[in-house]
């Protein structure tokens, strides 16, 4: 594995993780969890949701900001992640994303298009499909 994929792989790790504590923890926590989180975003970030939406950068800061806390006990995992295409600094990884809340769990597929960059790795685009 060369140290691109290495830096996808623990940044999409590092995402999930800050995406949990933000619906997971209390106002001070999912508030610190944002704000690490949202420079990982390109300026021009966009995605396409599991509903087929289009969200902007802003769009997707204002849910994770509507959310904030009001699923305490989700457990989000991520597992397959798997290079679909790669050139020099940029890469497209695909994963699957496993969310359980109260004996439920729902998963989605995504692919994730990233520069991974010797600084920082920013993410450019983001689409999920959910499964069934």
């Amino acid at each position: 594995m060369n140290d691109t994929v290495a830096a996808a792989k623990r940044n999409i790790e590092q995402v999930h993780e800050l995406i949990q504590t933000i619906f997971t923890g209390d106002a001070a926590a999912a508030e610190a969890a944002l704000q690490q989180l949202m420079p990982l975003f390109a300026e021009d970030f966009s995605m396409v949701t599991t509903a087929g939406q289009i969200a902007s950068r802003s769009q997707v800061e204002q849910m994770f900001r509507r959310g904030a806390g009001g699923r305490p006990g989700l457990v989000m995992e991520v597992a397959e992640m798997e290079v679909v295409w790669q050139a020099g600094v940029h890469i497209a990884m695909r994963y699957q994303e496993t969310h359980r809340l109260n004996g439920v769990a729902t998963s989605r597929r995504s692919v994730v298009l990233l520069t991974c960059a010797e600084s920082a790795v920013r993410w450019n685009y983001l689409h999920e499909t959910a499964l069934a």
